[in-house]
């Protein structure tokens, strides 16, 4: 007798409900459906908010943005798909078509941009109760391969200074403004490749003022924040910053003379987690200024008061020194090579001592002299030995030489000055105290990171496949909606680990045992990568049991808590 053959269909859903249930928790098309232009009447299957999480879905858990794949893809996942958003996908609904259309929109509609990351914004702060003490800005270079097209104003890919170090491709820059501790997005742009920094922090702080709902957080940037006219604007409307101050201007010798002659007593710089028995990260003193501007759009001064904060980093100073005498040894190296070699062109040394002095930066650390040496010599004309009545004639002859010296006094002053760094605020003592400014610039690498994650992690933007530029554009705000995602997981879930004393092992590969009470959302999503769906011949559903670590993720999210939290 023949068995019967039972045919059990089955689906891998790995780390896709995690996902989808984050998305729909952070209400992401809601607030892309309010915000967005209705659909064309003919319309028919999912709509913009719908597509919007479906390609997220993708991205965060294939680590790829290309819309052509996303079809098969929704096609080989359709069941859980459903099963977790509750809404029937069709089988041409996320085409590639449908899906660049998507993001073309979003690319296209720069006010609706904004109303979804202010209502997203707005949304996540109150729901997850997010602090809003410390918000920092930057930008990042993206270059693209491709070729050159028409010159246009309102191209958005040009050549520019590259931070990625290939002023040979074409490039556009994003502007990320996050929120601390977590390095959550909150305000982003994509820019034109050329242009510059400095008027994009202002407008910055301003959307974060209306995202936050508050002024009273202390703006972090880098030192094109730090205009005068930027700075004065923040203070005049009640905000709080600490940039950087650029050596330029009358700062180097500001920096000088409170160096030399401190006006104030030195004090050691202890980070909060610091070990009494480690030494002290740096150390510094502050010194109190009137600020005073004038405003060409008011004509009206603007008055506040700022504090320079002197900071000075052991480790900064001891890599300045050691690059500096390693820039000093090879000039000199070249310098004496070239005064080795015989030389008539006085003109030609000149200008190859400039080079070298300006190739090693090294200007102010040598003395050079080019000198000329006459020399007359009598010899006979004529051929054959000489007689004592031969005729003779004088020869001129002029060679140029190379006079090199060190200037000690410069190189020593220089050494005194290497590792201090100077940076102002606006805020009180009991607001921003100068360890606290030393802590949040350490903690840069929070901002970094998300740039990270689209360069070379696991949110790639790059290679970018589109021409379109407002393609390009929408591309960009979808993957600062998935580092939303990132972070906000890596907030709530490190959180509930801190405040119930718990770490999580098993995230690592070839050390199960390693634990860590800091985990990546890229090492929690991974955890869910065995997970597969059963369909019975019963028209029953079955899923691999989750194992002791999955839960312990799951355990900790507190979402449905936050959420209800928020409602009241």
């Amino acid at each position: 007798m023949e068995k019967e053959q039972v045919k059990i269909d089955s689906e891998r859903i790995d780390d896709i409900p995690v996902v989808v249930e984050w998305l729909k928790k952070m209400e992401i098309a809601k607030c892309i459906d309010q915000k967005l232009r209705p659909l064309h009447g003919n319309h028919k299957g999912l709509n913009y908010g719908q597509l919007s999480v479906l390609l997220l879905t993708y991205i965060i858990t294939q680590s790829d943005h290309r819309l052509c794949a996303v079809e098969s893809w929704v096609q080989a996942h359709r069941q859980i798909l459903e099963l977790s958003t509750g809404w029937s996908i069709g089988e041409k609904d996320c085409s590639d078509d449908r899906l660049a259309k998507v993001v073309e929109e979003l690319g296209l509609q720069s006010e609706a941009r904004q109303e979804i990351e202010v209502k997203l914004g707005r949304h996540l702060i109150r729901a997850y109760e997010l602090p809003t003490e410390v918000v920092r800005s930057d930008t990042s270079s993206f270059s693209v391969n491709h070729q050159q097209g028409e010159p246009s104003e309102e191209n958005l890919l040009r050549y520019g200074y590259s931070k990625d170090k290939r002023p040979d491709l074409l490039q556009y820059r994003q502007l990320l403004a996050t929120l601390d501790p977590m390095g959550m997005p909150l305000v982003s742009a994509t820019l034109e490749g050329n242009g510059a920094d400095d008027p994009l922090y202002l407008p910055t702080w301003q959307k974060m003022v209306k995202v936050i709902g508050h002024k009273k957080f202390v703006f972090i940037a880098d030192c094109k924040a730090g205009a005068i006219a930027t700075r004065a604007t923040i203070a005049a409307n009640g905000g709080i910053y600490c940039v950087p101050v650029a050596m330029n201007g009358q700062h180097p010798q500001q920096l000088k003379q409170w160096v030399l002659d401190p006006p104030a007593e030195r004090v050691e710089i202890r980070l909060p987690r610091q070990d009494e028995q480690e030494p002290a990260v740096g150390k510094g003193f502050e010194v109190e200024l009137g600020k005073l501007w004038l405003n060409p759009q008011t004509n009206k001064w603007v008055r506040w008061h700022e504090r320079y904060l002197v900071v000075y980093s052991q480790s900064l100073a001891a890599s300045v020194i050691r690059g500096q005498q390693q820039r000093i040894n090879t000039a000199m190296a070249a310098l004496k090579k070239l005064a080795a070699k015989p030389s008539d062109d006085r003109e030609q040394l000149s200008h190859k001592v400039e080079n070298i002095l300006k190739r090693y930066r090294v200007n102010d650390f040598f003395s050079t002299q080019v000198t000329e040496v006459v020399t007359k010599q009598t010899r006979h004309i004529g051929r054959g030995r000489p007689s004592k009545n031969s005729p003779t004639e004088e020869v001129t002859s002029i060679s140029v030489q190379l006079h090199i010296q060190q200037i000690d006094d410069t190189i020593k002053l220089s050494e005194t000055l290497a590792g201090w760094r100077l940076y102002v605020t606006n805020a009180s003592p009991t607001k921003l105290t100068l360890p606290q400014a030393v802590m949040y610039y350490r903690d840069e690498w929070l901002l970094e990171r998300g740039f990270h994650r689209f360069k070379r992690g696991s949110l790639p933007a790059l290679p970018i496949y589109f021409q379109n530029q407002y393609r390009i554009t929408g591309l960009m705000f979808v993957l600062n909606i998935a580092l939303r995602v990132f972070t906000l997981m890596e907030f709530v879930v490190r959180l509930a680990l801190q405040q119930t004393q718990q770490s999580l092992a098993g995230l690592y590969d070839g050390n199960p045992k390693r634990k860590t009470d800091r985990p990546s959302a890229e090492q929690m999503l991974k955890a869910f990568c065995n997970l597969t769906l059963y369909f019975l011949p019963d028209s029953t559903i079955f899923i691999t049991p989750i194992n002791a670590l999955q839960k312990q993720i799951l355990s900790l999210d507190l979402l449905q808590k936050s959420v209800k939290q928020s409602q009241f």
